[in-house]
């Protein structure tokens, strides 16, 4: 069953793992993660050995110079590191760590805007005569705003005003973001150039922040408005967003990414609709090799639901595009907090991470994800997100899935030895990669043992995927194939026991599971699942 050759890109068979560096590991103990304390750790993420996590790819979210407005979304030097995280050569010294390693490292290019600080705004608005002017979206004051684009993190309208030239610039996020004009061919141009930059350091791929926001409307039509309780999702954004001419810049880029060998790129698409999002694959597989799908993010625990996001999913991706699932990142509440459930919240926990890491596409986890990380709440006087400063009803910010990693049962969770950024959550002592290293049945023991047995089977990594209940109540059954292997993952969602009631014959043994011991033999059609079961079994031949 356990193939020993792997084929395929590192970006389809792989596992990529989220860091977002402020909150990984501290090393010069200021209280801010850095570029050191990423390289002090990756050998828990992959030593190549089973006691490591068993990661493939490291995704950092920003680690560019930048004033941390919008902390590192805000960039005012695109090829330097800022000093709060280290230096250049430390980053490329990372790259060396990583590669040696055999970790893929892939870097946040945030290329919608800059900060109003970086040298290029600093020129634009020093006249309208200047050669960077047009270089970021400006129109005239014709005595009111050119239009009711809103501002998403301000929550006013996108238009602010400059009293040097008289003139509005766009900022869609906040004021200190202002939006660059990808209608500018000099403007392409330089950003072109500093990801080549990138790309011969070595870096393996980016992740695409806000893709579809690139292109603004050329005739600056206002977005129809709509009713929402959430003041983020107040209009239908039809010219601000997923303009048609994205999808060039897009190619152009890949194009780019392809004269370099095994990169990648994979694109945040924030959009409700999957077949918007997965349109960034590209009609011929010609723009970004993976467009995140967000999907999960936002389903409820429940079989019947994911078997559904699942198939819509699937159906949607164009033909040849790769499929994605990631369950936490940095903007959305942790998964482990979402399907928490008393004392059955362990249970589900490693029932979604089987899911994660069996099903057909590349799996994202975010840091913590693997010990059951949580949100708690964080005190007004500790909130350090735009977002969550604003005191908004139905907005709570981001920095409670933020927090910092949860090492030990040391002050701070190891994580430094002074107070951090933000407060670590208060069930560090016992919930920490340190004590669950040492339980054989802990979420951590969990992740690491599906992991590489995801890297040791092609069928896993790389194959085929038929589901075997085609209306699931509560547990969902699939095969995965590739070549003459075969696996079948069983997942019971409920918490109550299941009688499977499918056709099929034959003895299978268990691969892996959470009841049954390795090497089990069992019959499908006749099996009584427990409570929250995962069972990954293999045919006998």
């Amino acid at each position: 069953m356990q193939g020993t050759v792997r084929t395929g890109p590192w970006w389809k068979r792989g596992v990529i793992y989220q860091i977002y560096p402020r909150s990984f590991m501290d090393s010069n103990q200021d209280g801010i993660g850095d570029i050191q304390g990423v390289i002090a750790k990756l050998d828990y993420l992959n030593d190549g050995s089973e006691n490591s996590l068993g990661i493939d790819a490291i995704w950092i979210s920003p680690i560019y110079k930048s004033p941390m407005k919008d902390f590192g979304y805000d960039i005012s030097d695109y090829t330097d590191i800022d000093v709060i995280f280290g230096s250049k050569a430390e980053f490329i010294q990372l790259l060396g760590e990583a590669h040696k390693r055999n970790i893929k490292v892939i870097m946040d290019l945030v290329i919608n805007h800059t900060s109003d600080v970086h040298p290029w705004f600093i020129e634009s608005r020093k006249s309208k005569n200047n050669p960077k002017r047009d270089w970021y979206i400006w129109h005239e004051d014709k005595g009111k705003k050119p239009n009711n684009w809103v501002a998403s993190f301000e929550m006013k309208n996108a238009w602010w005003f400059d009293e040097n030239t008289k003139e509005f610039y766009l900022g869609t996020f906040t004021r200190h973001q202002p939006e660059l004009n990808w209608r500018n061919p000099e403007l392409k141009k330089a950003v072109y150039n500093m990801i080549r930059y990138w790309l011969d350091l070595g870096v393996d791929g980016f992740r695409m922040d806000v893709v579809n926001w690139y292109i603004k409307d050329d005739q600056f039509r206002n977005n129809p408005w709509r009713l929402s309780l959430n003041p983020i999702a107040v209009q239908r954004h039809l010219y601000d967003r997923n303009r048609p001419e994205t999808h060039e810049i897009c190619r152009e880029i890949r194009a780019i990414t392809d004269q370099y060998e095994d990169r990648m790129l994979v694109g945040e698409i924030y959009t409700n609709e999957t077949r918007e999002a997965v349109s960034y694959h590209g009609k011929e597989n010609d723009e970004l090799h993976m467009a995140f799908n967000f999907s999960f993010l936002f389903q409820k625990w429940c079989a019947k639901g994911f078997y559904n996001n699942i198939l819509e999913y699937y159906h949607a991706l164009p033909a040849d595009a790769w499929p994605n699932f990631t369950l936490s990142n940095h903007d959305q509440p942790r998964h482990y907090y979402r399907y928490r459930d008393g004392k059955y919240t362990d249970a589900r926990a490693k029932v979604a991470a089987a899911l994660l890491m069996t099903l057909r596409g590349t799996p994202f986890i975010y840091y913590g994800e693997e010990i059951g990380m949580t949100c708690e709440r964080i005190a007004r006087k500790d909130i350090q997100d735009p977002l969550g400063k604003k005191g908004w009803p139905f907005i709570r910010g981001r920095d409670a899935e933020r927090t910092p990693m949860q090492w030990d049962a040391s002050p701070y969770a190891g994580f430094s030895t002074v107070r951090p950024w933000l407060p670590v959550n208060s069930d560090y002592k016992h919930k920490n990669v340190s004590t669950q290293s040492k339980e054989k049945n802990s979420l951590l023991a969990f992740y690491k043992a599906l992991i590489w047995l995801r890297k040791r089977n092609n069928a896993l990594s790389l194959g085929d995927i038929e589901f075997m209940e085609k209306d699931p109540k509560e547990v969902l059954i699939y095969k995965r194939k590739y070549g003459d292997e075969e696996v079948t993952v069983v997942l019971n969602f409920s918490k109550r026991q299941q009688r499977l009631q499918i056709d099929t014959a034959g003895k299978e043994k268990t691969l892996f599971g959470t009841h049954r011991s390795k090497g089990e033999e069992i019959f499908l059609n006749q099996l009584a699942l427990y409570p929250y079961e995962v069972l990954i079994a293999g045919s006998l031949n």
